[in-house]
C-alpha cells in the first residue's frame, strides 16, 4: 500500500498537471471499488475548475474553485492516475476525468481504493480523516507531541504504525525509520530515554523527505501516470534485507526478520539497542 512518500508524490504529479483545469465531464466506468463510486459525481463536479490538491496522511483531497464540493481519495493498494491526451481505455479503469485538453484517468486492479465526496469542509471531519495524528514533516511532530505518548506500552514500531499517532507511516518507512534512528522496533515506548525519542523524530523526517525526492519506493505496483517510479527502492537500508549482512555492522551481523502484528519487521539486533 502506498505509504506518505508515495502519496505525496501522486500530489505533486496532479498538483502540477491538473490543477487551474476545468472539469468538463467524468465518466464512471466501473462504480465498484471499495466503496461504491457516487451517482452524482459527475453532476456535482462538472464545469468546475480544481483549485487545489492536498495530502493528509495517506489520502489525497481535491478543493475546487468557488464551490462546496471536495473530494476525497484513497489509492488503496494498487489504486493510480495517468494523464493522456486522448482517451485510451485500459482494464480496470474506474473514473475518467474529461479536463480542458486532458483526461485524467483513475484505475485501480484490486479495487480497494475509493474515491468520496463531500460538501464543504466535512471532508475534515470525515471518519478518515478525523482521527489521523500529526504530519510527521511537520513542526507539529516534535518532543512535546511525542512525550505524550512517552508511557505507552506498545512496541515502538506499532506506534508509529498507528494512524491516530502520526499520519502516513507504513512498514516500509517504520522499518528504515527505526534502522536510521538506531533503535530497537520491539522496544516498548516507555523505555524510550529522551534522545533517543529525538533521534527518532529526525530520522523520520529524513527518511520521508529522502524518499520523496527519490519518487518514493516501488514495491510492486506503485505508479505515476505511465511510469513506474519509485527509487528509493534502491536505497533501503534494512527493509526486505532479512539475512543479509547490516549496512553499518561489521561483516557477520545480519539483518533479522520478525513478525510483530501479522507484519514483517527488518532491523538489526548489534546495532538497533
Amino acid at each position: 500500500m502506498p505509504e506518505l512518500p508515495e502519496v505525496e508524490t501522486v500530489r505533486c504529479f496532479l498538483e502540477s498537471h491538473v490543477v487551474g483545469k476545468k472539469i468538463q465531464k467524468i465518466l464512471t466506468v466501473n462504480e465498484k471499488l471499495r466503496y461504491k463510486i457516487p451517482p452524482n459525481l459527475n453532476l456535482s463536479l462538472q464545469n468546475l475548475i480544481i483549485a487545489k490538491i492536498l495530502r493528509r496522511g495517506k489520502y489525497l483531497i481535491l478543493l475546487f474553485k468557488d464551490s462546496k464540493f471536495s473530494l476525497l481519495i484513497h489509492l488503496g493498494m494498487t489504486g493510480y492516475f495517468r494523464l493522456n491526451d486522448k482517451l485510451n481505455k485500459k482494464k480496470h479503469d474506474h473514473i475518467i476525468f474529461f479536463l480542458e485538453k486532458k483526461i485524467l484517468i483513475f484505475n485501480d486492479i484490486r479495487k480497494f481504493g475509493f474515491i468520496k465526496i463531500f460538501c464543504n469542509d466535512e471532508v475534515f471531519c470525515s471518519s478518515h480523516l478525523k482521527n489521523i495524528g500529526v504530519e510527521p514533516l511537520s513542526e507539529e511532530f516534535n518532543l512535546d507531541y511525542f512525550n505524550f505518548f512517552k508511557k505507552r506500552t506498545v512496541d515502538l514500531k506499532g506506534l508509529l504504525m498507528n494512524q491516530s499517532f502520526v499520519a502516513g507511516l507504513g512498514n516500509i518507512y517504520c522499518s528504515e525509520i527505526l534502522y536510521d534512528a538506531r533503535v530497537n522496533p520491539l522496544r516498548k515506548t516507555y523505555s524510550l530515554k529522551k534522545f533517543e525519542r529525538l533521534n527518532i523524530i529526525k530520522s523520520t523526517k529524513k527518511i520521508l523527505n529522502k524518499s520523496i525526492s527519490c519518487g518514493g519506493t516501488t514495491i510492486k505496483n506503485f505508479i505515476v501516470s505511465e511510469e513506474k517510479i519509485g527509487y528509493f527502492k534502491n536505497k533501503l537500508k534494512v527493509y526486505s534485507r532479512d539475512k543479509k549482512n547490516c549496512l553499518r555492522c561489521l561483516k557477520g551481523v545480519f539483518i533479522k526478520k520478525v513478525k510483530q502484528n501479522g507484519r514483517s519487521t527488518f532491523f538489526c539486533e548489534n546495532c538497533q539497542k
